[in-house]
């Protein structure tokens, strides 16, 4: 059962689909007829769901929820956007999302800003053209905590946060959509798993290898190092401590990836990993 009301339209490819990884998009088709939502997996997206819903009834003098198209490499690619602003001139994303990622000094996570300027290309390229001056990313922080906020610094001040997105030129973002197509193409007439290009640490969300310099159960203070040979320096400053290796480890695919069980590259990286790895990552 499909639990996800998103479709790409009309389109090749919608904007999410080419900012997804291709090696990602291409096992999905390969294996479609095996895939299956679980609403206990989709919680947090059921809630985003909500929450749009809401944000879209409240709204009467923008366009929310609107969905465009545009021709590049003569593939139709397809964006919906949050809200479109005509008379402000700003395209709005809302994210209903944790608050690490808008933690003072936090920078905006890549895709996002790809994402927005994806969108205003397409709007560059009605019929009509739509002027777009301002992006931005409001932030409904799902996990936020006042008592978090008063004592940690860089936590975010406020449960809902506005970030204004930088607006590339046209020839960067038009550069950057032809390239993610020709990515998705090529991956496209690919039939084996194994001949499928590779997900970057990117793509992977990957988490570098530790070195964290431990005192009893937990790591001291500046204890986390990304070299061993920082790890032994610091150890040096600190007696009584000692060195534990926590292996890098891959977020997407462990928890957000829907075709991981059919991902030969995944697969392999879990050979000799730890149940304690697999389900949760280092700390």
């Amino acid at each position: 059962m499909r639990l996800d009301p998103y479709t790409r339209g009309s389109s090749d490819y919608s904007v999410t689909e080419l900012l997804k990884p291709p090696r990602m998009t291409a096992l999905s088709a390969m294996h479609k007829d095996k895939l299956v939502d679980d609403a206990s997996d989709r919680l947090w997206s059921l809630y985003g769901q909500i929450a749009h819903l809401i944000l879209e009834r409240a709204n009467q003098a923008d366009l929310v929820e609107k969905r465009f198209y545009a021709t590049f490499l003569g593939k139709t690619v397809g964006g919906q956007f949050d809200t479109l602003s005509v008379a402000n001139k700003t395209l709005t994303d809302w994210k209903f999302t944790t608050s690490w990622g808008f933690k003072l000094g936090q920078p905006v996570k890549a895709e996002w800003v790809a994402q927005l300027n994806m969108l205003i290309e397409i709007l560059r390229r009605q019929p009509e053209p739509y002027d777009i001056e301002k992006l931005q990313i409001v932030g409904l922080l799902r996990d936020w905590s006042i008592l978090e906020a008063r004592r940690t610094a860089d936590y975010p001040k406020k449960g809902v946060i506005t970030v204004p997105i930088e607006i590339w030129s046209r020839e960067q973002t038009t550069s950057f959509i032809e390239h993610r197509i020709k990515l998705h193409e090529e991956a496209r007439v690919v039939t084996k798993n194994e001949d499928l290009p590779l997900c970057s640490g990117e793509d992977r969300w990957a988490k570098q290898d530790m070195w964290a310099v431990m005192k009893g159960s937990r790591a001291i203070k500046f204890g986390l190092c990304f070299s061993e040979q920082a790890a032994q320096e610091m150890q040096r400053k600190n007696p009584d401590t000692r060195i534990e290796f926590r292996p890098g480890f891959s977020t997407r695919c462990s928890a957000y990836c829907s075709v991981s069980d059919f991902c030969s590259q995944y697969q392999e990286t879990l050979k000799g990993a730890t149940t304690d790895e697999i389900s949760e990552g280092p700390a």
